[in-house]
């Protein structure tokens, strides 16, 4: 049984968990989405493969997903079938800051825990 948090295919492997920003900012679904979607820059994605590389449910990331919109974190990119693509908006600064934080972040991290 899935509760809002798990992915929706069992043994599929979120790319979002166990991040440096998951662990820093936490685990919220939009941490997650913004996570998946910083590992899929050059690619836009549909919501059911973010759902799944962010280790969401996809209800839950249409619930979030709006938000990210609003901010301007996250563009729609086109549609595809009935199915709207997403990626991040690499041309909005805090966008872009949170891909620098990632880095930085990465820069800190003991060799021995990555």
């Amino acid at each position: 049984m899935s509760t809002h948090d798990e992915p929706e295919s069992e043994g599929a492997e979120a790319a979002a968990e166990n991040t440096v920003l998951t662990d820093v900012l936490g685990d919220h679904p939009k941490v997650k989405i913004i996570v998946a979607l910083l590992g899929e820059s050059d690619h836009d994605r549909n919501p059911t493969e973010l759902s799944r590389l962010a280790g969401i449910d996809r209800s839950t990331f249409y619930a979030h997903v709006d938000d990210l919109l609003a901010y301007g974190i996250v563009e729609q990119t086109r549609t595809v079938g009935n199915s709207p693509m997403y990626r991040i908006d690499r041309g909005n600064a805090a966008a872009e800051d949170l891909a620098a934080l990632e880095w930085d972040l990465l820069d800190h991290v003991p060799a021995d825990s990555a």
